[in-house]
């Protein structure tokens, strides 16, 4: 049932204030490559479609990045972060993570158990979705 309780987007001196925040990992939907990882503030829905067709390469940067990114299709896994959870060091330990986590690379240092422990669920997540394709080179 819809929710009759409305979502408030805030407009503030002419831009949109985000009212989340986000982590999310682009994936090649026929071969699990993580193409991208990124974190917003805005929807992911929109922050996918800004990477996909923004002119500006801070915005477009899957676009400006990924070859032949409109011909590729892609499974984009989204995580909701608590308000606690400082956005960027997220996306840099989650990257990292990644990294450890399909290229056996030497174990880094962990960050605080917190972070740790919710960057760990996400790669873990990331790996089960990879695992699940048919085309994956990593399951």
């Amino acid at each position: 049932m819809p929710s009759s309780q409305p979502r408030v987007i805030s407009v503030r001196g002419g831009r949109v204030r985000p009212s989340g925040s986000w982590l999310y990992v682009w994936l090649d939907s026929a071969t699990g490559e993580i193409v991208h990882v990124g974190g917003t503030g805005f929807d992911p829905e929109l922050r996918a479609h800004l990477h996909l067709t923004g002119d500006d390469p801070q915005l477009g940067r899957v676009r400006v990045t990924v070859p032949r990114s409109s011909e590729r299709d892609f499974d984009v896994l989204a995580f909701e972060l608590s308000e606690r959870i400082d956005r960027p060091r997220a996306k840099e330990a989650l990257t990292l993570r990644l990294l450890d986590s399909f290229k056996e690379v030497e174990h880094r240092e962990q960050p605080s158990s917190e972070m740790s422990e919710l960057i760990d669920s996400i790669a873990q997540e990331v790996k089960k979705y990879v695992d699940s394709l048919p085309g994956s080179t990593d399951g």
